[in-house]
């Protein structure tokens, strides 16, 4: 098929944060409580269990690093509140778009300067986005493919080799912030092609900020806490609080802190089941922008009974998806296709799954499968607030009045995803959520011989040639409105033959203290945006 392989590999991604997820969330030491009483009425405090490997924009990858950048920098376009599907001013007052798809050009603001007083010019941009590409790191996948250059000290333009209608959405991404040129060479920032070797920039932008964001980084400390105060001299609408406080809590302690929080505090992981018993004075903003779907190995050679279409068939026809959802508490929904309902190309509610034993019974008859057992690996963990255990149990359950038996296989997850990896799985259960907000990128990823696909022994030819072509249709479809509409025939089909099963969606949530207003949680990757977070 015609997708370049060198576009976002969301899944993948996706598994990788859920491992970082799982083994560096800890408790803060403390005892929970509101920060202001020891920081001044002007302070927020967030918690979350972090996801913290660095500050520097050009590495950075991780939910909490995702974060505080966002806060530290600007991009050239940015996303406001929940809204992931338009691109608005950032950096940028205006952008034009080629009919190609290829060439964009970006007209800067004015006025605009670093927190040190600096004025913010077109040479910056151009490096910062050569060095996150030339980096080499995670983020420099989504610019891969892209060049930039300057036509005057207001005009930015970037190009991309392939036709490519998502780059406005890339360039809000907070791996593409625009970083002080000069002060980052004097430490050790490079941008040219040996900056993968040569860029020793990563300690002093851990501890320093060097960006037009409205706040800066007066602390980091990676196990603890992220500090981060007002920038005296942001270019845009000032912050209403002084001070921003990053605080590494687990998730039962947030819950416990959220109980008795009175003002200007919020939490980022209470989500699902975990929200039952909170006060109901407190806000909560939420969107479905994680999946849990199943997958099937197509290999014969590793499962003759997974690896049979009607046994596929079967296999969805017997599941409770209504039950299912249920499971995951407040903000979840039967599974309807592989896009989650925060992004562009998701399908309706009304075209969920729906359970049908009868039909189940017959498929299994008709392919002459009397009682087949298939081990069923999932991940030991609670992600976002549920047990994925109690989900395996009650999938078993519902399969078994079918006639199909799972053999439920409980794995810690460094096994679970080297065992995915490996191909070997012959059923497994996962989650998935999106590093960024560009729902085709899946197609990348999951599509038949695609990376994720191939985990599943999905090779091209094992797939129906119309799942191929319909993926085809939607990297050859520009406009982007068009494109999502691709992505829901792709899904559809997708939901016919594929070896993916999806079982429900579910919200990340922020839940705040009443006092509060713009804590509204976000799919873009940052979460919350804490500079529009303010006081009623």
């Amino acid at each position: 098929m015609s997708v370049s392989p060198r576009r976002l590999r969301a899944g993948a991604l996706a598994l990788a944060t859920l491992a970082v997820i799982s083994t560096t969330a800890c408790t803060a030491g403390g005892s929970g409580g509101n920060a202001n009483g020891g920081g001044g009425a002007t302070t927020l405090t967030v918690n979350t269990s972090f996801v913290l490997k660095t500050l520097d924009p050009g590495r950075v990858y991780e939910a909490t690093g995702l974060t505080a950048v966002h806060a530290l920098y600007d991009t050239l376009l940015t996303f406001e509140g929940s809204d992931v599907g338009t691109p608005v001013p950032a950096l940028a007052e205006s952008y034009e778009a080629s009919a190609d798809a290829k060439t964009f050009t970006f007209k800067l603001r004015s006025g605009v300067t670093f927190s040190d007083g600096s004025p913010l010019t077109a040479d910056d941009v151009v490096f910062s986005l050569n060095r996150l590409k030339n980096l080499k790191s995670s983020p420099a996948v989504t610019v891969s493919e892209l060049s930039v250059r300057k036509t005057d000290d207001s005009t930015v333009v970037v190009t991309s080799a392939t036709p490519n209608p998502n780059v406005p959405v890339v360039l809000s991404m907070p791996s593409t912030a625009v970083l002080n040129a000069k002060v980052a060479q004097e430490n050790g920032a490079k941008d040219g092609e040996d900056a993968a070797q040569g860029d020793n920039a990563q300690q002093y932008l851990d501890t320093n900020s060097i960006g037009s964001g409205p706040y800066v980084l007066k602390s980091y400390e990676p196990e603890s806490q992220v500090v981060l105060e007002a920038n005296p001299n942001y270019w845009g609408d000032k912050p209403q609080f002084e001070r921003v406080v990053l605080r590494n809590m687990d998730v039962q302690t947030q819950k416990l802190t959220m109980q008795r929080a009175e003002s200007a505090e919020i939490s980022l992981d209470i989500s699902g089941k975990l929200l039952d018993g909170l006060p109901q004075t407190l806000l909560t903003s939420g969107v479905q922008d994680t999946v849990y779907f199943l997958f099937l190995n197509a290999d014969p050679a590793v499962s003759p009974v997974t690896s049979n279409p009607k046994f596929n068939q079967a296999l969805r026809a017997a599941i409770d998806y209504q039950g299912i959802a249920g499971l995951y508490g407040q903000g979840a929904a039967p599974g309807a296709g592989l896009v989650a309902p925060a992004f562009p190309g998701t399908l309706p509610e009304n075209e969920a799954s729906v359970r049908d034993v009868a039909k189940a019974k017959a498929l299994l008859a008709e392919a002459n499968l009397g009682n087949p057992t298939v081990k069923f690996s999932y991940p030991a963990i609670t992600y976002k607030g549920v047990d994925l255990g109690t989900v395996a149990t009650k999938v078993q359950g519902d399969v078994a009045e079918a006639g199909i038996t799972l053999e439920l296989n409980p794995q810690p997850l460094t096994t679970f995803l080297d065992e995915m990896r490996g191909g070997k799985m012959p059923l497994g259960f996962t989650p998935q959520s999106l590093n960024y907000p560009v729902a085709d990128s899946l197609i990348n990823n999951m599509a038949p011989g695609q990376a994720t696909a191939l985990r599943s022994g999905w090779t091209v030819e094992r797939a129906d040639p119309a799942i191929v072509a319909a993926g085809e249709q939607v990297a050859e479809t520009l406009d982007l409105s068009d494109r999502a509409t691709a992505m829901q025939q792709w899904q559809r089909l997708m939901n016919q033959s594929s070896p993916y099963v999806v079982l429900a969606s579910n919200s990340s949530t922020v839940v705040a203290t009443p006092d509060l207003t713009g804590a509204d949680y976000t799919a873009a990757g940052w979460q919350v945006d804490v500079a529009a977070v303010g006081r009623k």
